[in-house]
């Protein structure tokens, strides 16, 4: 493929194309003055690109989530509290709880009501807790970023533990 080609369908310059061959960003060969392009490794190459520039979901630290617990008549509105320590060791830790209201869409969108109720229950005692250092000694499945990320949440069927831990991956990114 030649660098008119590949510059449309990476939706860049003709000379960013160039300056990708000559540094090797993407496989290419240059015969009789023009530059030939793997397709394979521009691909990859915008692919890469398209995972860089995802927009990030922007989380509310302010947002607030009214639901009725169980065994209560009335309802109650939450919202997320956020905490910053630095342990004796030096550690900076910041501990975020209340979390129901930052996952809102996923809690609202379990049919079962009794399902709904269970999830926000086992959310009630969660806790995000971000790390500017590693901490080992995590269960695995509760951490990420060597225990820079953890939570206290346990899972449940219908918010599986994975969803608090790219939480607190976006939470991270917004503090």
């Amino acid at each position: 493929m030649n660098t008119t080609a590949a510059a449309l369908q990476a939706n860049v310059t003709t000379a960013t194309i160039r300056a990708w061959c000559r540094t090797g960003v993407i496989t290419a060969v240059k015969a009789a003055g023009r530059w030939a392009i793997e397709a394979a490794s521009l691909a990859h190459r915008i692919a890469i690109a398209a995972m860089r520039t995802r927009k990030a979901t922007r989380v509310n630290l302010n947002a607030t989530y009214t639901y009725t617990p169980a065994g209560e008549t009335r309802p109650g509105t939450i919202s997320p509290r956020i905490k910053t320590r630095t342990t004796r060791s030096g550690i900076t830790l910041t501990s975020i709880d209340r979390i129901a209201p930052l996952l809102a869409d996923r809690i609202d969108a379990i049919e079962d009501e009794g399902d709904r109720l269970h999830t926000l229950t086992v959310l009630e005692g969660a806790r995000i807790v971000i790390a500017d250092q590693p901490r080992p000694g995590f269960d695995p499945a509760t951490v990420r970023d060597e225990g820079r990320l953890a939570t206290t949440y346990r899972g449940t069927r219908d918010l599986p533990i994975s969803v608090v831990l790219d939480l607190a991956e976006q939470i991270r990114t917004a503090l």
